[in-house]
């Protein structure tokens, strides 16, 4: 064979291949966009399902409260999730539970903002009844100065992450002289996956894919099964959260410390306790979880009260909202807000943490 049949059948040989390759490239490239092609048409589906259930659950939660939208709605800040509307349903301008407030403050006033959930908002008493409107009293009466105002920031179904932001966000606005946080015990809850805050975070969170909404919430919940069999976590509600979240609990509480130091304003970090069904204040089961509370407080700078304290002379049933068809845990009546205020009122005159202002009336 002739060097140029060679080179000839070489030649053959390599066009072959190459034709061959391409072919098998070819498939291997149609088999995979083709799979990618099946792949989004399954999420596509599962997303438009998704949708359908989203919407028929939203319709199935506007049934059982259709007053909802009446004086909440979706916040500006997707953090915050749901939002009061201004000047509805009580809610002043800036929408909270509290009397009309100006940002400004005035030469010899006293400024107090108090940061909390449905409890700090006084939910189920009359807005004189909440503990901060007391508080408030109790001070301009033996004060000597010019006014001191309490200043509102609460929300109903807050949790701490929600109420972190209006810290950093809203409540320095009004250049307080002290903040008072109101911490209860389910606070650590999530806004949506945990639904603490009476379904509100369930109905106002519009997830932007609801694929990946759906598998944020099954991998949450799987990771929060695996971390309560690792700590061996109790089954009380409370102690669970605080047991599968604590290292989460331990961050927000050292931000509350870092904003008061950074910025030289005095933290009171009020913690709530429970009102444990068939139980009274003397076989309370959450003492070692407060004085948990109460030392993580203390290192990251905060003034702590403990509020068990207040309430262990009394009956639960003395001092808990009743209803006739749950049982709750959570909020005191107007007798209950009354105590939280006069113990409060105590410690801060206690503590001095009020100081005598040069441009006090005297």
């Amino acid at each position: 064979m002739t060097y140029k049949s060679k080179n000839y059948l070489n030649h053959t040989y390599f066009m072959i291949m190459q034709i061959n390759l391409k072919k098998i490239l070819s498939s291997k490239m149609f088999n995979i966009l083709l799979s990618a092609l099946t792949l989004l048409i399954c999420l596509f589906l599962w997303e438009i399902y998704l949708r359908y259930q989203y919407k028929k659950e939203h319709d199935i939660l506007l049934s059982q409260n259709k007053n909802r939208d009446l004086c909440s709605t979706y916040a500006s800040d997707p953090r915050l999730i749901y939002t009061y509307i201004p000047n509805k349903c009580g809610n002043n301008s800036q929408g909270y539970r509290d009397y009309e407030q100006s940002y400004e403050k005035m030469d010899g006033n006293f400024r107090i903002v108090l940061i909390g959930d449905s409890v700090a908002n006084g939910d189920g008493v009359e807005l004189g009844e909440t503990f901060g409107q007391l508080l408030k009293k109790k001070l301009n009466e033996s004060s000597d100065y010019k006014n001191i105002e309490v200043i509102v920031l609460a929300r109903s179904g807050y949790s701490t992450s929600q109420e972190l932001i209006i810290l950093e966000n809203e409540a320095l606005k009004y250049n307080p002289d002290l903040i008072i946080w109101s911490y209860v015990l389910n606070d650590p809850a999530h806004p949506v996956f945990h639904n603490a805050n009476g379904a509100a975070g369930q109905y106002f969170f519009k997830p932007r894919f609801h694929v990946l909404h759906f598998i944020a919430k099954r991998l949450f919940a799987k990771r929060e099964r695996w971390i309560r069999k690792i700590k061996n976590c109790d089954k009380e509600y409370h102690k669970r959260l605080h047991c599968v979240y604590w290292d989460q609990v331990e961050l927000n509480i050292a931000k509350i410390g870092q904003v008061s130091k950074s910025n030289n304003i005095p933290v009171l970090f009020l913690i709530h306790p429970i009102f444990e069904e068939g139980k009274d204040f003397n076989t309370y089961t959450l003492t070692a979880l407060h004085k948990k509370l109460t030392d993580i407080a203390s290192k990251s700078g905060l003034i702590t009260l403990d509020l068990l304290d207040a309430f262990k002379p009394y009956n639960p049933d003395e001092v808990k909202q009743h209803s006739s068809t749950w049982y709750d845990p959570w909020h005191p009546n107007a007798k209950g807000h009354m105590i939280i205020a006069d113990y409060v009122y105590n410690k801060t005159i206690e503590k001095r943490l009020i100081k005598k202002s040069n441009n006090a009336l005297q």
